[in-house]
């Protein structure tokens, strides 16, 4: 405990934490879809999910939701792989402004 004091109050924490998570947000997601900008985008809580920094959700116009994610490269996979276990997934790469974006390949 006398570590997280040292970090500030509980409230000081909150806001250090929310701001961690707002320089991650991304400009724009490119939808895996129709290849269009998704500008709404929405955090998604990463409680509970050990090495992921934040995750991103939007929606594309075409209905498809596009999510993006950050953190470790094994658990940002394994949320990834998660995600397609339960649906038919098309996953990417892009940078955070969204100018450079990457298909994986299905196969």
């Amino acid at each position: 405990m006398g570590q997280a004091k040292a970090r500030g109050t509980q409230a000081e924490r909150m806001v250090q934490a929310q701001a961690r998570i707002a320089a991650t947000r991304p400009d724009k997601l490119v939808c895996n879809g129709c290849g269009g900008d998704v500008t709404d985008i929405h955090p998604v809580s990463t409680r509970g999910l050990q090495g992921i920094e934040a995750i991103w959700v939007g929606q594309c116009a075409c209905g498809q939701t596009t999510f993006a994610a950050s953190g470790e490269p094994k658990a940002v996979d394994a949320f990834f792989f998660a995600l397609s276990e339960n649906s038919e997934l098309t996953l990417g790469s892009q940078s955070k402004d969204g100018q450079t974006h990457v298909k994986a390949d299905s196969e």
